[in-house]
């Protein structure tokens, strides 16, 4: 693993810290906070401060470093936390996601001067909750000596000079760790701090009470990134000196690795410096460090390697008043390796793709065996179906590594509102639901796009001012909800609003005004609400960087389409608007009806198969000379030949003589697919036409059956959606 692979798994680390600190100011936000919840937020910061110092990006350690110290202070009590305080730190929490992606792409890292400024004068005593902006003051250069500055990250090149330098210090004194004798020179005592209690197990040492801490990284720990010197250099600024380093772990030079951690190191604390401080350095290195607290006076303390413990023969090992980790096998001369570490494991994507379209070429594999064996009259084979069982349970775990809770797409939408109210002066409040609800990662990633441009649309178009909603008797804070939930193989998400709704007559005016629609055309309510989607279509009388150039709604559609899925809107005047998303919960690989129509086989996914039926005659009711409806227990449905839809030859006309595969589609209705035959039922592998041929409506993709063809997969909601079929219940037998 080099420095790259190291850094990528840092910028990771940082969503994920990001990720928490968002959180917790959002309880601070509604006063659902506690101790915890600042300490929480200090931690994630700090984590990213960390990281930043050792890969050498100074920006952000600059400012994660002025952000830690406000932190730092509201975490004392000595500072309230008001909310103009909580929006100061949500804005500084969104421009370190900036300096983060700047980080990550190698751009230039975002002016934060004026933020800078902001944190420093709330540190100071004043709420620091003004808007950044060009009137804001800025904050004094990181050349001037009273601006806070973060530690140096160490560079390669400083690494080297310390080594040596400790070298050299050690080919002077070749045995540092076995004299516990104080340096000659009388050190100077440090003064006591008002309200500061000393360490425990400190021992008093004239006019203060130093303590001493031990350190030694674990085996691996450099290779996960962590950077001892760093550690170093932070307990050197905290007033902290280097008492001895112990070398007894270094083995002979031929089995010496670069990446391996072998010295430990005894630093004496001042009075006044807690242990909680120094416990905040190490919060980055997780499991890669052990730290232990001992008493003034007392020898070095030899934390063992947690692989291979060495005691030195002849040296008693003193009592330690408190352990931040227990190393494994501490206590005795030799030990087991350690145990129970860390119970997750990063994979690279491209890894992981290639695992899917190894289990994509397993599912075919396990096809084409199932029909040489049928075609050899061999179909009835016990290890068959356990074959069967094994490639889906490989294939469910499989799909499992990639699926990710929808938290990752809604938990950005509090920074998006943050964003509109800030341009719009509309303050929205936030409910969410089912945010756990997972989904293929593939789907989560391009599902952000669509989801800004709903939200933003949300704000901007549906909900009205404050003085608006006031005269119309509704609070003058919108509401901005968010759902999601697994339904039949699918996932259905839902955003709504509380705003005015849909004017379809004036949407309808605008779509006659710009030619897409004909003006004596009839449309039913979801028709016109549909028109919304028109390219060019905007009802918006002033053009702002938010909306109003008729483009964005459109790119929604059809990106939601690119997924699989299908977007309808529910509205309703004066109570607002919902988008519902239909979207497949994976992209690779699903369950599916195989059918014969005519010459052709298709499959019909089967998250949307109801039943299959042979109908009787007086089922069958015409409805003009072109279309026929099929009568289900009192409800009339259309028949839709998929023959006629694909262009089959020789295929069944006369549904009397064919099967009917009934389908339901999430917000479309019901359809009856009429078919020649049904032949199997197995899970297929979706394959994209988009690369090689031009999209086709009413076909979603294709797949490699079991005797090596490709058959079309049917695109059901496409096919419910052009017969204008009614929802369930709408149509009844009379």
């Amino acid at each position: 693993m080099n420095e790259d692979d190291i850094q990528q798994i840092f910028f990771v680390e940082c969503e994920e810290s990001l990720e928490a600190a968002e959180a917790g100011l959002d309880a601070c936000r509604n006063g659902t906070h506690d101790d915890e919840t600042i300490n929480a937020i200090f931690r994630a910061v700090h984590s990213v401060k960390g990281g930043a110092g050792a890969f050498g990006h100074l920006a952000m350690q600059a400012f994660t470093h002025c952000f830690e110290n406000l932190l730092g202070e509201i975490r004392e009590h000595k500072i309230e936390l008001t909310p103009a305080l909580v929006d100061l730190m949500l804005t500084a929490l969104d421009l370190l996601r900036d300096h983060v992606e700047a980080a990550r792409s190698g751009a230039e890292a975002p002016d934060d001067a004026a933020l800078i400024g902001q944190l420093e004068a709330a540190q100071a005593g004043g709420d620091g909750g003004g808007v950044v902006g060009e009137d804001a003051p800025a904050a004094p250069s990181e050349q001037e000596p009273e601006a806070p500055q973060a530690p140096e990250a160490p560079s390669a090149s400083s690494g080297l000079d310390d080594l040596d330098a400790l070298l050299d210090e050690l080919a002077a004194d070749p045995a540092p760790a076995a004299s516990p004798e104080p340096s000659p020179e009388p050190e100077p005592e440090p003064e006591p701090v008002a309200d500061s209690a000393p360490a425990d197990g400190a021992t008093e040492t004239g006019g203060g009470a130093e303590w001493l801490v031990h350190i030694r990284p674990h085996s691996g720990a450099m290779a996960n990134g962590s950077e001892p010197l760093l550690w170093l250099r932070e307990l050197a600024e905290l007033g902290g000196t280097c008492e001895a380093c112990d070398v007894s772990a270094i083995p002979a030079l031929e089995r010496l690795l670069v990446e391996e951690g072998y010295f430990g190191w005894t630093f004496r604390m001042p009075a006044h410096v807690t242990r909680e401080q120094v416990a905040d350095i190490f919060d980055f290195a997780g499991e890669d460090v052990a730290v232990a607290y001992g008493e003034d006076g007392l020898p070095a303390v030899k934390i063992p390697r947690r692989e291979a413990p060495v005691d030195p023969p002849g040296q008693p090992t003193p009592p330690l008043t408190a352990e931040r980790r227990k190393p494994q096998g501490a206590s005795g001369g030799s030990s087991s390796p350690a145990v129970g570490g860390s119970q997750s494991v990063r994979i690279d994507l491209k890894k992981l793709d290639r695992l899917i379209d190894g289990v994509g070429e397993l599912v075919i594999a396990q096809a084409m065996l199932t029909q040489r064996l049928a075609d050899e009259n061999v179909a009835h084979v016990e290890e068959l179906a356990m074959l069967d069982t094994l490639v889906r349970d490989i294939q469910e775990h499989a799909m499992a590594f990639r699926a990710q809770p929808i938290s990752a797409v809604f938990g950005r939408v509090p920074r998006l509102l943050r964003e509109l109210a800030g341009k719009t002066g509309k303050h929205v409040k936030l409910e969410v639901t089912g945010e756990t609800t997972e989904l293929d990662k593939t789907v989560i990633e391009r599902l952000s796009e669509p989801m800004t441009h709903l939200i933003r649309n949300a704000v901007d178009h549906g909900i009205e001012p404050a003085e608006d909603r006031q005269a119309a008797g509704k609070d003058p804070e919108g509401t901005l909800s968010l759902s999601a939930e697994q339904k039949a193989g699918r996932i259905v998400i839902r955003i709504g609003d509380d705003g005015r709704g849909i004017d379809r007559e004036k949407i309808r005016a605008k779509a006659v005004a710009s030619g897409i629609i004909a003006e004596d055309a009839q449309l039913s309510d979801e028709e016109c609400c549909q028109l919304v989607f028109a390219p060019g279509l905007s009802t918006a009388k002033e053009i702002s960087n938010i909306s109003g150039r008729g483009v964005g709604m459109d790119v929604v559609k059809q990106n939601v389409k690119d997924l699989g899925g299908r977007i309808t809107i529910e509205s309703e005047p004066g109570k607002g608007t919902t988008f519902v998303l239909a979207l497949p919960l994976t992209l690779a690989i699903s369950d599916g009806m195989i059918v014969e129509v005519g010459d052709q086989s298709l499959v019909i996914p089967l998250t949307h198969v109801i039943e299959s039926l042979r109908p009787a005659a007086d089922e069958l009711k015409g409805l003009g000379t072109q279309r026929q409806m099929l009568n289900v227990r009192g409800a009339f449905v259309p028949i839709v030949s998929l023959g006629a839809m694909t262009g089959a030859r020789d295929w069944e006309a006369d549904p009397s003589k064919g099967v009917l595969v009934l389908v339901e589609t999430e917000g479309s209705g019901r359809a009856a697919l009429l078919v020649d035959a049904i032949a199997d039922q197995r899970q297929f592998v979706i394959k994209s036409l988009d690369a090689h041929y031009r999209a086709v409506d009413s076909v979603a993709g294709a797949t490699i059956m079991g005797n090596g063809q490709v058959a079309l997969i049917v695109d059901v909601d496409f096919l419910v959606q052009s017969t204008g079929a009614p929802a369930p219940g709408m149509a009844h037998a009379a």
